[in-house]
């Protein structure tokens, strides 16, 4: 026995002296990192200081900034500087323009700055200022800043189904009084200002909008009351539905249904509106607000039945105003916790309310997340900074052969990726202690993925030019992670059902039972057997238009209401709009003999192949083709076009433009390129860095038209012999065209496959290149942390003769069409007219906006609707100027094969090292053998090859000769 102790014991130790040498963390509490400690005592309150010691904070920061001046607020009364004192007339301040104010301050201090304001015109888009004090912007935020629109909601609205619908807001034109606030809200209170004593001039500018002003205040910050610990004795109760919101400062936010028996309303068989949308309730310095009416004064509790279902362990927070202020400290910032079900949650501390009426408003806080976004934005931008840097160093060449000595060059590499770790980790740590009670929040686990990261790279420093995907580029490096989180805590979503003032005594709502709730899911179960709602119906009434509409039920909702409000008011007839997910069924539907009236959102590639069947009417035929044909830029026309005849009217539009990074260029010493040339001559620079340029015929996988036209068309080609029935491809023009194009990838060495410009664009290593409307739509609604980052500008052509440059790309999307079929084609060709005119594609844009949010962007082709859309200002010029520029390959019989062709062409010369003479030879054999029985097939030549009928090729010159 002894000696069996004997041999445990010595186990043992051995096992202990193991461990201690593999794992002296689980032996010892100083074995644990002094990072990983600081982290886990971290508190948010604690951030603004780890903010402010952060290198290369730039002292234009409004957090830098205020603490320098924080010891000296103003504390006196409010001083009041008189509209009619300070400026001649009414002080209006007009878009792109500015407004100078001077007043005369008491004494050198920290003011609060307040203005009576009304903004004016009926633009969705936020109102943005920007702000000088004394010809100078006092720090970065006061160039963006935003002007608070009060919007009431319409009146209550429901389609032919029964079914209630969002309605749309109403702008409402009233003064109120604002406070500096930046377009990221990341501030609730606030922003002050530094004035010296005596004369100082204000600079108000109007970025986007126009606004009024009146008088001016300057005052000290505002003091919040502590909790009252009286009780809320009574026993009332007043309950708000949620989703009758009586004002909000975004049309965005908007009502929604829930088919869910604990909401209300319910109904089991239609949609009626319950909820405020969580997803749309999401935004930093947005509110909803409520009058209600008070029966008896006294102490009230507030409690929502809310739902918080996005943030998995997380919390959003919302500021809760009553009458404009805060009755207490528990309703700055009050949480609400995750919550996958409605729930009800109340505010800790009681309000006194008097007899009458009231105003209740909640507004989104990201007071809590905002050193967080600031700190991770900072990191985010020294990350591209560093890749930048690095790029400079190795010109992008960092094969696995070539050794770096970055200390070398003056980079402290290890020492600021630890850094950066380590202040990631009390930004997780921070965050984590919002909701202590859980391990690992999923809403920010990805700091520690991209701290763990920053560790393994400072491990092999000089191995960072070989691993800058894991670094900064791509889907999964420490840059994307970070920027991940940003976007993740930069918004707050929040679903609310009811809102409640009772007191303690009070009858509060309850449940439905379970019975009542079986009972509803079993009649909304058989209710769905039904006959559905917007769906095709192959009965004809010869009194109503049948129009199928290639778009989601939510676009349905809107058209059909317009339809039945005014289409049929002003012509007398009915219209009865269905979806069709498929578009290949209109095909089949015309065969069958069971084609609709007409047809909207259909793709303008599928126009000519029905056109081409005897399928479509010639809208030519129409009276007023000329007055509506006149709305789109001509060059939108030709894929409708099949011999003599149009037969499709453009209905959105696609964009080919130039997109650009303003910070990096700016720092590479790089100027916006106009031309392809120029873009030619910035590529060594580009290069030198590791950077690349996106040519957008690098972002279709399959090269169509889109993708390799637009150099032929600018060189003055055409893809058919005039006069003929065969290829143009061996023209001089041509030649050139394709030249240019396959050159850019086989001498300039353009990036031949980019599977995401966005991508690229976001983490900067394209920090330039050509793409179309959706990434200009991605841009704007999803990357805010470039969002002042980027610009437009039109796409760089070629230059003819005369210096002038040309710009032709395609841009044609969807379309509308009349069937050859219809019994009622003029009253289907009204519909298309009505429904393409400027006033109703512009209350569409806006109605689609307002309801469903900022990202649904509608993108008439419609060119004044186009100028009149809730679209930013500086990108509408450009963009209107592109779409002039539009060009669309001629449809014909058999032009599938010259789209493949072209393709084919491109792809040989440049993976294959195809000569570009041989593999047009080759394509222009394959071409015309393949026309040749298209065209046999149609009639337009016998087999011997024989001219039956002459085949219209469609140029811009004829488009527009038919307009005139």
């Amino acid at each position: 026995m002894k000696g069996k102790n004997k041999f445990t014991i010595s186990l043992l130790v051995i096992v202990m002296f193991i461990q201690w040498n593999i794992h002296p963390e689980v032996l010892s509490s100083e074995s644990i990192p002094s990072y990983a400690k600081a982290a886990a005592d971290i508190t948010v309150s604690d951030l603004k200081d780890i903010y402010l010691s952060m290198e290369n904070v730039p002292d234009t920061d409004y957090q830098k900034y205020l603490s320098r001046y924080e010891t000296e607020c103003y504390l006196g009364d409010t001083i009041t500087y008189l509209d009619k004192k300070l400026y001649p007339g009414d002080i209006i301040v007009e878009e792109c323009h500015a407004v100078d104010l001077t007043i005369e301050v008491p004494a050198t201090a920290l003011y609060v700055l307040s203005f009576d304001y009304c903004t004016l015109g009926d633009n969705i888009l936020q109102t943005k200022m920007g702000l000088k004090v004394n010809g100078a912007y006092s720090y970065d935020e006061l160039k963006r800043l935003f002007l608070s629109d009060s919007w009431l909601t319409g009146e209550m609205e429901q389609d032919r189904y029964g079914n209630e619908c969002v309605s749309m807001p109403v702008k409402e034109k009233v003064w109120g009084i604002s406070y500096l606030h930046d377009t990221g809200f990341l501030f609730s209170d606030p922003m002050m200002l530094y004035l010296k004593k005596g004369a100082n001039t204000l600079t108000f500018e109007a970025v986007e909008g126009s606004f009024q002003l009146g008088n001016l205040y300057l005052s000290g910050p505002q003091v919040i009351s502590e909790d009252p610990e009286e009780n809320a004795a009574g026993d009332q109760v007043i309950v708000i539905e949620a989703e009758d919101i009586t004002y909000r400062n975004s049309p965005n936010i908007r009502a929604d249904s829930e088919y869910n028996t604990q909401l209300t309303p319910y109904d089991p068989k239609k949609k009626l509106l319950n909820v405020v949308s969580e997803a749309s309730f999401k935004t930093g310095g947005t509110w909803i607000a409520y009058e209600f009416e008070i029966p008896k004064e006294g102490c009230y509790h507030l409690a929502f039945d809310y739902r918080q279902s996005t943030k998995s362990d997380f919390k959003v927070y919302r500021n809760i105003y009553i009458d404009g202020k805060n009755p207490s400290k528990a309703y700055k910032n009050f949480a609400f916790p995750y919550a996958r079900k409605y729930t009800r949650i109340s505010v800790p501390a009681p309000v006194y309310l008097t007899e009458g009426r009231h105003l209740l408003t909640i507004e989104v806080s990201l007071d809590y997340m905002r050193d967080a976004i600031n700190i991770l934005d900072r990191i985010t931008k020294e990350i591209n900074e560093l890749a930048l840097s690095v790029n400079k160093i190795t010109g992008g060449n960092t094969n696995k052969y070539r050794d770096f000595d970055l200390e070398a060059y003056g980079f402290s590499v290890e020492e600021k990726l630890r850094n950066w770790a380590d202040i990631i980790d009390q930004v997780h740590g921070a965050l984590s202690s919002l909701n202590p009670e859980v391990n690992n929040v999923g809403e920010i686990s990805q700091l520690k993925i991209a701290s763990s990261s920053l560790r393994r790279l400072a491990e092999t420093p000089n191995e960072l030019p070989q691993k800058l995907n894991q670094f900064s580029y791509g889907t999964s490096s420490v840059r994307q992670n970070l920027t991940n989180v940003i976007s993740n805590i930069n918004v707050s979503q929040l679903g609310l059902d009811k809102i409640l003032f009772y007191q303690d005594n009070a009858e509060l709502p309850k449940k439905v039972s379970l019975f009542t709730s079986l009972q509803l899911n079993l009649e909304h179960f058989f209710a769905s057997f039904g006959s559905q709602d917007y769906a095709p119906d192959y009965d004809k009434d010869k009194d109503t238009l049948q129009i199928w509409v290639a778009r989601p039920r939510q676009y349905l909702e809107i058209m059909q209401r317009m339809a039945d409000s005014d289409f049929t008011k002003k012509y007398g007839i009915n219209v009865d709009l269905a979806i069709v997910p498929d578009q290949q069924k209109l095909i089949l539907a015309n065969a069958s003999g069971k084609a609709p009236d007409a047809a909207i959102g259909i793709s303008s590639a599928n126009v000519y192949d029905l056109a081409l069947r005897d399928a479509l009417s010639n809208m030519r035929d129409f009276d007023n083709f000329k007055e509506v044909a006149n709305r789109f830029a001509p060059g939108m026309l030709i894929p409708g076009i099949c011999d003599n005849g149009v037969y499709a009217m453009p209905e959105t539009f696609n964009f080919y433009v130039l997109f650009y990074r303003t910070d990096i260029l700016e720092s590479l010493g790089l100027s916006v390129p106009d031309t392809m040339d120029e873009v030619r001559t910035m590529l060594p620079e580009l290069e030198r860095m590791g950077l690349s340029f996106n040519i957008h015929t690098a972002n279709n996988a399959v090269k169509d038209f889109a993708a390799t036209t637009p150099f032929i068309f600018q060189s003055g080609g055409s893809l058919i012999k005039n006069g003929e029935m065969t290829a143009n491809l061996d023209s001089p023009e041509v030649i050139n065209g394709l030249k240019y194009l396959t050159e850019n990838f086989t001498i300039y060495d353009m990036e031949y496959e980019v599977l995401s410009f966005y991508q690229q664009f976001r983490d900067g290593r394209m920090p330039i290149g050509v793409s179309n409307y959706a990434t200009f739509n991605l841009l704007i609604n999803a990357a805010p942390e470039i969002a002042d980052c980027w610009d437009i500008a039109p796409y760089p052509g070629l230059v003819k003769e005369d210096g002038s440059v040309l710009r032709y790309t395609s841009g044609a999307a969807e379309s509308c069409i009349v069937f050859r079929s219809s019994e009622n084609p003029e009253g289907a060709w009204k519909f298309i007219d009505w429904w393409t005119s400027t006033e109703v594609q512009t209350e569409f844009a806006y109605t689609l906006q307002s309801t469903l949010g900022n990202e649904y962007l509608w993108n008439s082709a419609n060119l004044d609707a186009i100028m009149a859309s809730p679209w930013s200002t500086k990108h509408k010029d450009v963009i209107l100027e592109q779409i002039s520029w539009t060009y669309e390959a001629p449809k014909l019989p058999g032009s599938y094969i010259i789209e493949r062709e072209l393709g084919n062409i491109l792809v040989n010369v440049v993976t294959k090292g195809t000569n570009l003479r041989t593999a047009v030879d080759d394509a222009e054999k394959k071409i015309n053998r393949e026309l040749q029985r298209k065209l046999v097939e149609f009639g337009y030549m016998d087999r011997n090859g024989n001219i039956l009928k002459e085949l219209t090729v469609p140029d811009m010159e004829m488009v527009k000769e038919w307009l005139k």
